[in-house]
């Protein structure tokens, strides 16, 4: 593992975990150091084999040691605690007050203000003393954090401290050439490698090693996490739109929320709406607003074209450049690294023959708020064989088998003999079943089962063609 992803990893766990396996394990272990310091520390361990992620892990809870303070600014010191204590505690208070939000975020704003002035003052009296920028801004983001309401429900699901430190905490952490990060070189049109921002939300999902990245694909996605700008993914079901979403955001250390849409999905649903907490009426927000407000978050909008256009026009506000957008009594903004991208099968335009049934057209205005509409498309030969490879352990000579097989399928669709093609994903799980099952129940229970019916004549058709059941029992 690259020291990188190592530092990731370690992002991730909580404060009390680092702190505890940099006092055990660093030796000399320093006082006044952040929890970004002691990540590059044990970091360093782990890459040279002298612990592992397991003993972090396990590490008993602790905390990171502050310095001690000069006698000589004690009291301006003490000052500004009292000016952060006040900010706490008017913090905690703002989670039971919601209803003037903007006059709240606003008083934050002046409060940040005062504090970072009184500190860059107090630098300035005392030249030993350095302000460390990354302490700085983390504490002026869990200022903020702590003052929007909209997390109200959730803080008090989770703990306060404990759902606050570990939201206010998600910041970037890197910057690395796509190379390093997905390897694949990608240049822009002046023959710069593109870069890609890092993070370290906890919640982000499990990297797919095996995983295949395209240069066009990686494109449009490099573009948009400079420029935050919508994607939409178009194209036959298996062709990875979904996965593509969720290996960027595990690459790049960005949380991952998939919503679904179906035709009775109403704005309530996924968007949220006022009800009663505690006897209060407050807004409560659904998944995209939860998502949209966690600091970077990939948001995928699955089969978008199952729901009505009427129920999707709120999404038109939240999905403009810079959002600022009133809903539900609240304010709310596009959180830092928040990207929201599109998956359908249609391009926004419904369907009519059957392969796509329930889905509708869209509005355009919903469309024009997506920069760039990707087609995505099967991937060469060679890639799938090999993914079919290394996702089921089957040898080669299997493999290109099965994929011949499953490019006639294809064929078969565009003749309109079979409603839809066997996705890869049924490729590497008949490759999986040979294992276990005979062959032709392999190929009926991955293959033909998941298929419309009016389908199954043509796919039994090709397994008489194509599947030799000797040829396969050869090469287990």
């Amino acid at each position: 593992m690259h020291i990188s992803e190592i530092k990731i990893q370690l992002a991730r766990m909580p404060i009390g975990k680092v702190a505890g396996a940099y006092q055990t394990h660093v030796a000399n272990p320093k006082v006044g150091i952040t929890k970004t310091d002691a990540v590059n520390a044990l970091a360093e361990l782990i890459d040279a084999g002298v612990i592992n992620l397991e003993n972090v892990a396990n590490a008993a809870p602790s905390t990171l040691a502050t310095a001690a303070p000069d006698p000589a600014v004690g009291a301006k010191i003490d000052a500004t605690s009292v000016v952060a204590d006040r900010a706490q505690a008017d913090a905690l208070s703002a989670l039971n007050r919601i209803d003037d939000l903007a006059a709240i975020v606003s008083k934050a704003v002046d409060s940040m203000g005062k504090v970072d002035a009184k500190v860059g003052r107090l630098a300035d009296k005392v030249g030993a003393i350095k302000v460390d920028d990354s302490a700085v801004r983390l504490s002026v983001e869990k200022l903020i954090g702590d003052h929007f309401g909209r997390f109200a429900k959730l803080v008090e699901d989770k703990g306060a401290a404990q759902f606050i430190g570990d939201l206010t905490a998600v910041h970037r952490v890197d910057s690395k050439t796509c190379a390093e990060v997905f390897g694949i070189e990608v240049k822009d049109a002046r023959g710069v490698p593109m870069t890609v921002d890092l993070w370290n939300h906890p919640d982000a999902p499990a990297v797919d090693p095996d995983f295949i990245w395209t240069e066009g694909i990686l494109r449009h996605l490099l573009l948009s996490d400079k420029t935050g700008e919508n994607l939409w993914f178009g194209g036959e079901k298996g062709t990875g739109k979904s996965e593509t979403a969720r290996q960027f955001a595990a690459r790049t250390g960005r949380a991952f929320k998939r919503i679904n849409f179906h035709k009775h999905t109403t704005v309530e649903e996924y968007i949220g709406s006022v009800g009663l907490v505690n006897g209060q009426t407050v807004f409560q927000p659904k998944d995209f607003l939860s998502a949209y407000a966690c600091p970077s978050t990939v948001i995928l909008l699955d089969e978008i074209t199952n729901a009505d256009p009427g129920e999707l026009a709120t999404l038109n506000g939240f999905l403009e450049p810079n959002a600022c957008v009133s809903f539900g009594g609240v304010t709310h903004t596009r959180a830092p690294g928040v990207l929201v991208f599109v998956a359908d099968n249609t391009f926004g335009s419904g369907d009519d023959s059957g392969r796509h049934a329930g889905t509708r057209m869209q509005n355009s205005a919903l469309v024009d708020r997506f920069a760039r509409v990707i087609p995505f498309t099967f991937l060469p030969a060679d890639f799938e064989v090999d993914a079919i490879v290394r996702r089921s352990g089957c040898n080669k000579a299997i493999a290109v088998h099965i994929h011949k097989a499953i490019t006639l399928a294809r064929e078969k669709v565009r003749q309109a003999e079979i409603v839809d093609a066997p996705s890869i994903r049924s490729a590497i799980a008949f490759a999986r079943a040979i294992e276990v099952l005979p062959v032709r129940e392999a190929w009926e229970t991955t293959i033909t089962a998941r298929q419309p019916a009016e389908s199954h004549v043509a796919l039994q058709g090709i397994f008489e063609t194509c599947i030799n059941p000797e040829l396969i029992a050869s090469n287990l």
